[in-house]
């Protein structure tokens, strides 16, 4: 199900699209049930005059001037009880001739005045009517005869009413034929923005190294920019990395000779002195030992990467088992084979190289290995049997160049520049206390299907 969120384009769509149906709408009904009551309107007049006419000629002056009927009229809804429909003839000095439908009642008769028909709405014997009226002169001589016809209002109304509740269903079903229209008009519309978040994701997680130029013509202008700057960024890491070279080249021909002049004056018996200056001298190169390998690890970091755990861990473990072959270390090893992370291999190389050195340093016997997978998230554990470290002196061990024993070989940078890639890829490096004592060094990275 999609959510639409307050700045959703698809919100602002949907909601253009129903404003727009809604408004068509309410316009469309108005206009058509406008048009439908006129042309009604006439219709009804248009049957009036008709039956005007056959209402003169089915009229005849009977014996002693009374006017009658010859047959009733072809439409039955004259001679119905509150049908709506009537007619009339009057001549002077002679009662009155009326449909059944009028009964004693009488129409306004005011438009059977004049020698050509004339028509309008009036107040009739039940309300309002049309009404269409002529005066005749006799064929016998004598008073002329006026004939009246007309049809209430109600029966008009009643009609418009049916076809307006006609109308107004078949139009919301139209209203909502234009809407799923709409929406899966938006869909399909939109459907290349949610290609391009995928690219995006693929080119977050290494699959690819570049958004796909083949996209609507709309979005090739951002799809171009973003490539652009892509090749920019790997361009500074790149120049970056070039420029970190350098400056650490650079460094190392003066600290050299300043450890030289520094030896020279402990020489001369300026002990204190020398050795301060050697100390510092130490820091700097760790320092820049420490950059200039986190320079070359972040300058891969440019698309993203999926990289395979079990292989190199299996490559790692097999490397410590020669390395300490005579401390004869046990390895277990619990790592699915599709387990696979967000980042690039040589890095991921570095930190588990690092974490697994480590362990085997301060191991008396055994070394476990296991990953998980908890959400969007690969959890790497490496644990030892050694003495561990206390919780005081945890954060200790990720300062730069750090090393809480001196007599075990290393150079204190690789914890911290593990910590460091892991941050670098969204992740994070913990130390804990092992559930049965020793160290525990927990990797979380992001995690991605294994390409």
């Amino acid at each position: 199900m999609t959510v639409l969120a307050p700045k959703s384009l698809r919100l602002r769509f949907a909601f253009a699209a129903f404003l727009w149906v809604a408004v068509a709408t309410v316009v469309a009904g108005f206009v058509i049930s406008s048009l439908y009551r006129t042309h009604l309107t006439q219709q009804f007049h248009d049957e009036l005059e008709i039956h005007l006419v056959e209402l003169m000629r089915l009229t005849v002056i009977g014996d002693g001037g009374q006017p009658k009927l010859d047959r009733p009229l072809s439409d039955p809804r004259f001679q119905e009880e509150d049908s709506g429909f009537y007619w009339q003839v009057t001549r002077e000095g002679y009662p009155t001739l009326t449909s059944a439908a009028l009964g004693d009642l009488r129409l306004d008769g005011r438009f059977a005045t004049g020698r050509t028909e004339q028509a309008g709405w009036v107040q009739g014997p039940r309300g309002e009517v049309m009404e269409c009226g002529l005066e005749v002169p006799s064929t016998v001589g004598g008073a002329p005869l006026r004939f009246s016809i007309a049809t209430e209002r109600r029966v008009l109304e009643a009609v418009i009413a049916g076809f307006n509740r006609d109308l107004t269903l078949s139009l919301a079903v139209f209203a909502a034929l234009m809407l799923i229209g709409a929406t899966l008009q938006i869909q399909y519309g939109l459907r290349p923005a949610g290609q391009i978040a995928d690219s995006i994701e693929q080119l977050r997680q290494g699959k690819t190294a570049r958004l796909p130029a083949d996209v609507p013509s709309e979005f090739g202008p951002i799809v171009t920019r973003l490539n652009a700057l892509l090749d920019a960024q790997a361009a500074i890491v790149s120049r970056a990395r070039v420029e970190a070279g350098n400056l650490a080249h650079g460094l190392r021909t003066p600290l050299a000779l300043i450890g030289d002049e520094a030896e020279q004056i402990g020489g001369r018996g300026d002990t204190p002195a020398a050795k301060f200056i050697l100390e510092q001298i130490h820091k700097i190169r760790r320092q820049v030992d420490y950059h200039m390998k986190r320079a070359s690890a972040a300058g891969t970091r440019v698309t993203g990467y999926v990289a395979r755990i079990p292989p190199l861990v299996h490559q790692i473990v097999s490397a410590m088992e020669r390395l300490h072959a005579d401390r004869r270390l046990s390895f277990t090893v619990t790592i699915p084979d599709a387990a696979a992370v967000n980042c690039d291999e040589g890095d991921l190389a570095e930190i588990l190289s690092n974490l697994i050195d480590n362990a085997c340093k301060w191991a008396r016997g055994r070394v476990t290995i296991t990953a998980t997978q908890n959400d969007a998230a690969m959890i790497v554990e490496v644990l030892d049997d050694g003495p561990g470290i206390a919780p005081d002196l945890r954060a200790q061990v990720f300062d730069v160049g750090a090393r809480l024993d001196e007599s075990k070989a290393g150079s204190g940078l690789g914890l911290a520049i593990s910590r460091d890639l892991a941050r670098l890829y969204g992740g994070e490096l913990e130390l804990k206390d092992g559930p049965h004592g020793g160290l525990l060094a927990r990797l979380t990275l992001p995690v991605a299907v294994a390409a």
